[in-house]
């Protein structure tokens, strides 16, 4: 039993969601598409010891169903070359094929869930994962990725939301209230040169609130009806901020000892273990 896990109605609702994208646009059995989608959704969240357990129990429900991952060819070969251009291919080929699947474990996951954390301790690569799968973005979907990097811990809850004067009723702006504010303004589009010349203004933008701190009900439960499909940020001045489609949210985080469960279940998890990595450079 570890923090992270649930096992809750939000996520049968993703697994469901998966399945009826799998099911769309591929020919496959029912019997393989729930495999699937049971396995894909699942298996991120996992800690080393429990994968062998889980894909033994959907063996055990799903006998004779062998079937592969889905391949996203274009993003892996933009991953395996980014990897290799900053010198962090691993020299054994098994650990670094599971360091790469982690990063499009990343990328499912975040196909169904608008809030994701990445969990596990330090030393496991998250920062690696995140930053892996930014910098892919542009060369697989030709899509630029802007990450907004907070601490929520450096700072009280009112200056991360912001405070309300109670004698003059003036409003201040938090650093999280702020960062929000400009990152769900409509993106702009660039304008190319003459004749088209301008290959930067075909790149779509999506941005990610990337949260590298502990995770503690402090500051994390304002933020429960942003991370569910509600999508809306209260602030304590009653103003509500809507999270527009190009906005992700990402939380970096050690472990979630101190989150609750609505928290827990409101994201979909990506467990990063240190001991896939291994010591060895």
């Amino acid at each position: 039993k570890q923090y992270h896990y649930d096992f809750g109605l939000r996520a049968l609702k993703s697994v469901l969601v998966m399945a009826g994208a799998l099911k769309r646009g591929s020919t496959f059995s029912e019997d393989m598409t729930l495999m699937r989608a049971l396995r894909d959704m699942n298996a991120p969240k996992f800690v080393y010891e429990d994968v062998p357990l889980f894909l033994q129990l959907i063996n055990d429900l799903f006998p004779g169903l062998d079937c592969p991952r889905v391949q996203h060819e274009i993003l892996k070969q933009s991953i395996v070359a980014d990897m290799v251009q900053r010198n962090l291919k691993h020299d054994d080929e098994v650990v670094f094929e599971q360091q790469v699947d982690k990063i499009v474990q990343l990328y499912e996951t975040m196909l169904t869930r608008h809030t994701c954390m990445v969990v596990g301790p330090t030393q496991g690569g998250k920062s690696v994962v995140i930053e892996t799968l930014s910098r892919s973005f542009k060369q697989a979907f030709k899509t630029n990725v802007k990450i907004f990097r907070l601490n929520p811990k450096a700072q009280t809850v009112a200056e991360l939301y912001g405070v309300l004067d109670p004698v003059t009723r003036e409003w201040k702006d938090g650093i999280l209230s702020k960062i929000f504010r400009t990152i769900n303004e409509p993106i702009r589009q660039q304008e190319g040169g003459a004749g088209g010349g301008n290959k930067k203004s075909k790149l779509k933008e999506i941005r990610w609130l990337l949260f590298d701190g502990d995770v503690d009900t402090m500051w994390v439960e304002s933020m429960n009806s942003v991370m569910d499909d509600n999508k809306l940020l209260t602030l304590p001045n009653g103003e509500r901020m809507m999270l527009q489609d190009h906005v992700k949210l990402l939380v970096e985080v050690f472990d979630l000892q101190y989150a609750s469960p609505a928290t827990i279940s409101r994201c979909g998890m990506v467990y990063v273990d240190p001991k896939d990595l291994r010591y060895m450079p």
